[in-house]
C-alpha cells in the first residue's frame, strides 16, 4: 500500500510514481476505439458538446477540440475530448438520441470514476504533509478532474507526437497509451522512455501544483510523446492516449511561455 512517505520520496527523485489503477488494459481499448468512433461522426454532432468548469482558464473546457501547429506555433497535431459527468446530466436528451455519443459517454465514465477516486487517495496521502490539499481540489461544485481522451496524427507530426512540455494543471494520471513513446523528466537533458505497468498510472507532478501545495522540494514532469519506430513517420496512423488532468479549484493557469519553456530546434 502506498504511503505518504513512499510517495514523496519517489516524487522527489522522479517527477512521477506508478500507482495501481483498477481499469484493464482492454477496457481502455474499447474507450478508445468509442472514441475513434465519435471522431468519424459530423461536425454538428461532435462538436455539440461545449461545458466550462474553470472560469480562470481554457484547461477547464469540456468537449472536443482540435489543435493545430498551423494556428499556434505550441500546438501539436491532435483531437482531443475532454470528458466530466456534467455532460451526462447537461445533454441527457441528446445523448438518448445520439448512440454513439451515447457509448462513448458510457465507456468514459468509468475511467472518470476510477481517476476521481484515485485522485482522492493521493490528495489524502498530501493532506498528511500538506494539510487541506484535497479541499483546494474538490471543495467545488465540479472538481476539476478531466479525462482527456486524444487522438495524434502520426502523419502530420513526424518525430514529436506531443512537443516536450509541462502540463498546465497540478497533476496529471497518465492512464493508457496505444504504444510506448511518453518520455518524462525533470528537463530535457534527463528524458526517458516509461513504460506503463499492468493496472498502473502514471501520476504526475504538473507546473502549476504549488497553488495546490507549498513546496520547493518537487518538480515538475516534463515530458513529450516521440515516435519511436522512425519508419512510421509520415504514414497516415493514428495513436491514441487517455489522460487525467487535475487542477485546484478557481486558480489560474499558467502561460504557455512557462509550460514550454524549454523548447528545442527539432520541433
Amino acid at each position: 500500500m502506498l504511503t505518504q512517505e513512499m510517495l514523496f520520496d519517489e516524487l522527489k527523485k522522479t517527477p512521477y510514481v506508478q500507482i495501481e489503477f483498477p481499469i484493464s488494459r482492454p477496457q481502455f481499448e474499447e474507450a478508445a476505439l468509442s472514441f475513434f468512433k465519435f471522431l468519424e461522426l459530423p461536425d454538428h454532432l461532435k462538436n455539440h458538446i461545449e461545458l466550462k468548469i474553470a472560469p480562470l482558464h481554457r484547461r477547464g473546457d469540456i468537449g472536443l477540440k482540435h489543435r493545430d501547429p498551423k494556428d499556434d506555433a505550441y500546438n501539436d497535431t491532435k483531437d482531443f475530448f475532454h470528458f466530466h459527468p456534467l455532460i451526462l446530466e447537461t445533454y441527457s436528451s441528446f445523448l438518448k438520441e445520439n448512440p454513439i455519443i451515447q457509448d462513448f459517454m458510457a465507456k468514459a465514465l468509468p475511467i472518470w470514476e476510477a481517476s476521481n477516486t484515485a485522485v482522492k487517495e493521493l490528495m489524502a496521502l498530501m493532506d498528511q504533509r500538506f494539510p487541506g490539499t484535497s479541499q483546494k481540489i474538490f471543495d467545488t461544485d465540479h472538481v476539476h478532474i478531466l479525462v482527456r481522451f486524444l487522438k495524434y496524427d502520426w502523419k502530420a507530426c513526424g518525430k514529436y507526437l506531443a512537443k516536450p512540455h509541462f502540463d498546465a494543471g497540478s497533476f496529471t494520471l497518465a492512464l493508457a497509451e496505444s504504444c510506448p513513446g511518453l518520455r518524462i523528466g525533470k528537463g530535457p537533458e534527463d528524458l526517458k522512455i516509461i513504460n506503463h505497468q499492468e493496472n498502473h498510472a502514471i501520476f504526475m507532478v504538473s507546473s502549476n501544483f504549488k497553488k495546490t501545495i507549498e513546496t520547493d522540494e518537487l518538480a515538475p514532469a516534463w515530458h513529450d510523446v516521440i515516435q519511436r519506430d522512425e519508419t512510421q513517420i509520415g504514414r497516415g496512423f493514428s495513436r491514441w492516449a487517455i489522460v487525467v488532468f487535475i487542477e485546484a479549484a478557481n486558480v489560474e493557469a499558467l502561460d504557455k511561455s512557462e509550460t514550454h519553456k524549454w523548447r528545442t530546434e527539432e520541433i
